[in-house]
């Protein structure tokens, strides 16, 4: 029989290992609920958008206004449009290359061009309107006269 080559040493335990995988799987674990913690009012405020817009096609007014915030409601009450659907709510669903993203407390929803605002009110995720307009340089021209901002690269 050879003797041990000099310097080298056993590998892991099978304890050890057992461990450092357990470790691993925990970590693993961990990230992945702080990634669906941190992108939970993004996707809530999209399947919002969803249903506003199977609501609105429907032309279901009860069920748009339980999805628009209240100054939403106050300031633009539903009313069917001519040519179907609900007058001033999108019509589309989101373009393939939609982005939507966190801007302090609200979500920001850009499903085409027209970038829409989602506040969380009354325990949901509610529809409150647009924000402003996408523009080619990825600014945002808001629509109420502030100053344009950054819109978020891709992630």
């Amino acid at each position: 029989m050879n003797p041990p080559a000099t310097g080298s040493r056993p590998g892991p335990s099978p304890a050890r290992r057992i461990v450092t995988v357990a470790l691993a799987v925990a970590a693993l674990a961990g990230l992945l609920a702080w990634e669906a913690g941190r992108t939970l009012p993004v996707r809530r405020a999209l399947d919002t958008y969803n249903r506003l817009l199977s609501a609105a096609n429907a032309g279901d007014l009860d069920a748009v206004g339980r999805l628009c915030s209240a100054r939403y409601r106050r300031d633009h009450p539903a009313r069917p449009a001519p040519e179907g659907g609900v007058i001033g709510l999108p019509r589309n669903g989101p373009h393939k290359n939609f982005r939507a993203w966190r801007h302090d407390a609200t979500v920001l929803l850009c499903p085409t061009g027209p970038v829409y605002r989602f506040i969380f009110e009354g325990g949901a995720w509610r529809f409150d309107g647009l924000a402003g307009l996408l523009l080619t340089n990825g600014r945002i021209e808001p629509g109420d006269g502030t100053e344009p901002e950054d819109a978020p690269g891709p992630d």
